[in-house]
């Protein structure tokens, strides 16, 4: 019998070859637009989830309350000896790793050339507490001494050409260190955020610099901790809460500053987690769950499409379902048929939609930076679930068709009599509202995505960030008068304007530091951001001056005892007036001085952050971290080759890099840039399925009004004056569906658009707008089925039963 339904079901599908196509691509479509959404969010869901012990791996986090009621500042770093006592004062914690990261370490090659690497270090428990298999080398003992090192199988490749390095050597000549190489560590997974090509021995940190291991002020440390599975987490986060009270004088809650600790499942970090000096910029739960609904949107959509399209189609089958009942078949078995043919063309469609996935995977990956593999083999929920959605998907969208065609009368279809329910037509209608809904919905996010992401970009930052490049100084050994030299070199050349040393640049995030009212070592302090810079600085990046004045070069003092605020900073030292603060006695560091100006605040970081108190003072003998240079013209070839030359004579024994400003600052924005990208890809997906829906309701209303529209042909009614008539009642429907979506839009993306600090406005035209866009696809989509069927001969139309 099975195999009766699957032939009637084949000999249907060649004989309707339009009606396959349509059903088979809309599928198709929903299928592979959903799976590799689901694929994406399965790989978000899951970051760091590779490691055995997860579930018992907690990050410990701290949140730093500042004097003054002057707010906190949550840490994913902390003090490195930290990890140590919480390890010896509480049972539940078995084990503790620690990780510190240094930035731009200069690595000399076998061959002689230089890079610009990432050291990490951590504990030697590492390979304990995760799983970070090793493909060469003993994990027990591979970082338990000093200047030992692990590679990534990468590196090992590209510093050595092969695996087999244990007992080689890594150098770095600008600290003079060299390390010993004793294990390889396989390929980390790409949704892990704690990612490394080199890892040395924490115990090098100690051997080097055995002082600051005791710290509990120097932020630098990433304390991830092994917890009894039996522990109580609450009641041990409470415990550990205040550990520096045990420890530090003057962490009594009310004394004006305090640490305080908090647990974090590892499992929680990439999705939840958005703290200073994060490993790597984190995702939101928010869009992970905004994607999914996009997935289960889309296949929703499809599978109502399948429906009209079946049920487009009734006039045509309503004879031979007619004579099968009268043949004898019962309503059981018609149900089956068509069950049969939904479920057929479903196979097909996700067969066709596996293929198209593995096609296009590769640049979803280039896009998203991800690794996802369509590979059904190996993960059997990816199999469970590609088979559940395609008989899920084939039972839903044939459910309706099946009982609503095998329930017509013979006596109504034999006669030509055939006519549809009212109950049939108004279900088909409740159908396209939520299709139109759904893509107005989704348009009105796009839209209002795109003008949020606008108004970032466009907001005034209150600084010039066109036209200079900078050049990181990557910590080197040169002192600090061979980046004046080099700066007052580049100066001279014809396209540049201006050049300036600094601590650091636009969208690289500041240091923070005690401020002092006065200058007394125990003067009421405060915790604030700075930058130090050079007198050209303020020129240079075009920042307002709202009070007092600006470095000079004439005042000789103001080396070692000018400051410069911005309004937020002033603010956080009690001034509310500019004029009040100027001359005002403060102490940074060991430097004491006063305040000689205000500047305007402006936008350090991007707007996705809220602008922060800071603090400016002079470069003096200290080491820039970056060199910005500020060029006269856009023909960048010529300027840059005479900026590398100069570099080159300057500092031979560096590497000249450099990154424009602006691209380098709206990498910010990449997070929101890749949102509204898929965003706005399965946007137009769902609305280009929802057509194919709509064509099907336009073929079934020109079906079954052939003879009407002849009719009123015959009395004189004209072309346009028909079309009007058909996509009067498409209109009605769009518009229910603006009606029912605008308010749930309004809703969603208020929620959304609020998590920003700096946000655009939510004007009433967006919806308006979203709803017009919609009409519009409507009546382009049906038109073509409406003006075939204005334009038959009346003859035809009238005489066909």
């Amino acid at each position: 019998m099975l195999r009766n339904y699957l032939l009637i079901a084949l000999r249907t599908l060649r004989k309707n070859p339009g009606y396959t196509f349509l059903n088979i691509f809309g599928l198709l479509v929903g299928f592979s637009s959903s799976l590799i959404i689901f694929l994406f969010v399965n790989d978000e869901l899951n970051y760091d989830k590779f490691h055995d012990n997860i579930n018992n791996i907690y990050r410990l986090n701290c949140t730093y309350y500042l004097p003054n009621d002057a707010g906190k500042e949550d840490n994913a770093t902390m003090g490195p000896v930290v990890a140590q006592l919480l390890v010896a004062d509480y049972p539940e914690i078995h084990q503790s790793v620690r990780f510190q990261r240094r930035t731009d370490k200069v690595v000399l090659h076998e061959d002689g050339t230089k890079f610009y690497e990432i050291l990490y270090y951590a504990d030697s428990n590492i390979f304990d507490l995760f799983t970070f298999p090793l493909i060469k080398g003993d994990p027990s003992n591979a970082l338990n001494d000093p200047f030992q090192m692990v590679l990534s199988e990468e590196y090992a490749q590209k510093y050595f050409g092969t695996t087999d390095v244990i007992g080689r050597s890594i150098r770095f000549p600008d600290d003079s260190l060299e390390f010993n190489i004793t294990g390889v560590l396989a390929t980390i997974p790409a949704n892990s955020h704690l990612k490394f090509d080199m890892l040395a021995s924490f115990e090098t940190l100690y051997s080097l610099s055995p002082g600051s291991m005791t710290s509990w002020w120097s932020f630098g440390t990433w304390t991830y901790l092994g917890i009894d599975p039996n522990a109580n987490i609450d009641e041990l986060s409470e415990k550990i809460k205040r550990i520096s009270a045990n420890y530090i004088l003057d962490q009594e809650e009310g004394s004006g500053y305090f640490q305080e600790y908090y647990l974090q499942n590892m499992g929680q970090i990439h999705l939840n987690s958005d703290l200073r000096y994060e490993l790597e910029p984190n995702s939101k739960a928010t869009y992970i769950y905004i994607f999914l609904l996009i997935g289960i949107f889309i296949l929703l959509i499809a599978c109502i499409n399948f429906m009209n399209l079946a049920t487009a189609r009734s006039a045509s089958r309503a004879k031979e379902i007619g004579i099968r009942k009268v043949s004898g078949a019962h309503r059981t078995q018609l149900i089956y048929q068509f069950l049969s043919e939904s479920l057929l063309i479903s196979i097909i469609s996700m067969s066709f939609a596996l293929t198209v996935v593995v096609l296009v995977i590769p640049e979803v990956n280039n896009f998203t930076g991800k690794d996802l593999s369509l590979n059904i083999i190996e993960h059997s929920w990816l199999l469970a679930l590609v088979i559940g959605t395609t008989i899920i998907v084939g039972l839903l969208s044939g459910m309706y068709p099946a009982f609503f065609l095998s329930g017509f009368k013979p006596s109504e279809t034999l006669k030509g009599s055939f006519k549809s329910t009212a109950k049939g037509n108004f279900l088909r209608q409740v159908l396209v509202v939520s299709q139109f809904a759904i893509g107005i919905f989704l348009i009105a996010g796009t839209l209002t995505v795109y003008k949020q992401l606008n108004f970032l970009r466009n907001k005034s930052l209150g600084f010039q960030k066109e036209r200079i490049i900078f050049i990181p100084t990557r910590f080197a050994n040169n002192t600090s008068s061979t980046f004046t030299v080099f700066k007052n070199k580049v100066e001279q050349l014809a396209d540049v304007s201006s050049a300036s040393l600094s601590s650091r640049v636009p969208g690289k995030e500041l240091g923070n530091n005690v401020v002092r009212l006065g200058w007394d070592q125990d003067a009421e302090w405060s915790d604030m951001r700075y930058l130090t810079v050079d007198f050209d600085f303020i020129d240079l990046y075009e920042l307002n001056l709202i009070a007092g004045r600006v470095f000079d070069e004439d005042v000789t003092s103001d080396v070692d005892e000018a400051f410069l605020l911005n309004e937020s900073g002033m603010n956080r030292l009690g001034w509310n007036d500019p004029n009040e603060a100027i001359g005002q006695q403060i102490r940074w560091q060991n430097r004491r001085g006063r305040v000689i100006g205000i500047i305007k605040d402006f936008h350090f970081m991007s707007a996705n952050q809220a602008i922060e108190p800071f603090l400016l003072t002079l470069n003096g003998d200290r080491t820039p971290g970056y060199i910005s240079i500020k060029l006269k013209t856009n023909n960048y070839r010529n300027s840059l080759s005479g900026i590398e030359k100069t570099f080159n004579e300057t500092m031979p024994n560096r590497i000249f890099e450099y990154e424009f400003l602006d691209t380098d600052f709206d990498v910010q924005y990449k997070s929101e840039e890749k949102f509204m990208s898929i965003f706005s890809i399965f946007t137009i997906v769902a609305i280009c399925i929802a057509c194919l829906g709509l064509y099907g309701l336009a073929s079934y209303i020109s079906e079954t009004r052939y003879k009407e529209i002849g009719i009123r042909k015959v009395l004189g009614a004209s072309v346009p004056s028909i079309l009007i008539l058909l996509n009067k009642g498409f209109t009605k429907l769009v518009i229910i569906a603006i009606i029912i979506a605008t308010p749930l839009a309004y809703l969603a993306v208020s929620k959304w658009i609020i998590t920003f600090p700096y946000r655009t406005t939510l004007p009433w035209w967006i919806f308006l707008l979203s709803g017009l866009i919609a009409l519009t696809i409507a009546w382009i989509t049906v038109i073509y089925q409406s003006a075939r069927a204005a334009s038959i001969n009346p003859v035809e139309s009238i005489s066909t039963e």
